[in-house]
């Protein structure tokens, strides 16, 4: 893998990181369903020329719209505007890998070994930890919240594993015209001054949204779509196991946020779990290499 790319794919790591902070500080600007609107609304605009009719698949991008648009973020921005504390959230987050890996496992009937099931069980086991830390104790609403949002996030991996020949910006414009509405109604029922909102929102409002919209979505799911082309998951994977450690510094470095001895042990067990799981893959493609290898 070329250094430049190894680069990139940890630019990614960080904008994924810092994300979660700037939709913290977002929301200190607008209401989280409005917020999650001019997000997919900037993304929808920017992404329309790509935007397609993927015939005989439309029932399937609907739902992986659905799930990866508006189900995931409806309880991604919840979770967020709920907790106090984002370092008790963003190791939750990264539990996509196993619980998808669990659902490959019956939907898909992808085998399970032994490596990845000790792997999920103790990336599980940290999540376990982290959920008992007296510190996030009153976290635990914000905990369920975003778990139950990573659900639907491995939800939409499984279902997209299913498309083939589907452009990442096309299906990004479907999950964003999807979301659209769903935000938009759900911001009109459970929110009001929407329209004072916005006219009132200063640069810093508008750079979370743009950052959300452009960076985290367009950079960060294109770069990471551009990196998968060139090179296997298994090589990838790992380096977005920094993602967490990114977005906790951010956390301590901008919100002040305390760093407990339990957390760090269940954080360092749940990404041991994950590392497991993606290292193990990563060592099985090099010994397939090496054989082939004259």
């Amino acid at each position: 893998m070329p250094v430049p790319h190894i680069i990139f794919a940890f630019i990614i790591s960080i904008v994924w990181g810092i994300n979660f902070v700037v939709m913290k500080i977002g929301l200190d600007h607008l209401s989280p369903f409005l917020f999650m609107a001019l997000r997919f609304g900037i993304v929808l605009a920017l992404l329309f020329p790509w935007l397609r009719i993927v015939k005989g698949h439309m029932k399937l991008v609907v739902a992986v719209g659905l799930c990866l648009g508006g189900l995931h973020f409806s309880f991604v921005i919840i979770g967020l505007q709920l907790t106090e504390n984002i370092t008790s959230i963003v190791v939750i987050v990264q539990m996509h890998v196993p619980i998808t890996l669990i659902m490959a496992h019956f939907f898909l009937k992808e085998k399970l070994s032994y490596w990845r099931g000790g792997g999920i069980l103790v990336a599980f086991m940290g999540v376990l930890v982290i959920s008992f830390d007296p510190a996030v104790m009153n976290e635990r609403i914000a905990i369920i919240i975003i778990f139950t949002a990573t659900i639907f996030y491995s939800t939409g991996a499984v279902l997209m594993r299913k498309l083939s020949n589907v452009g990442v910006f096309n299906t990004q414009a479907w999950t964003a015209i999807i979301g659209v509405p769903i935000f938009i109604s759900l911001s009109l029922y459970t929110e009001t001054g929407q329209i004072d909102q916005i006219m009132n929102v200063d640069l810093t409002g508008w750079g979370a949204i743009f950052y959300t919209a452009v960076l985290s979505s367009l950079v960060g799911y294109g770069g990471m779509n551009f990196l998968l082309k060139h090179h296997p998951v298994t090589l990838i994977a790992p380096i977005f196991l920094s993602v967490p450690i990114f977005a906790t510094a951010a956390a301590v470095i901008v919100f002040d946020e305390v760093l407990t001895t339990r957390f760090l042990v269940g954080g360092g067990l749940t990404l041991c779990g994950l590392g497991v799981i993606h290292l193990r893959d990563w060592w099985k493609k090099r010994q397939v290499v090496q054989e082939l290898l004259p």
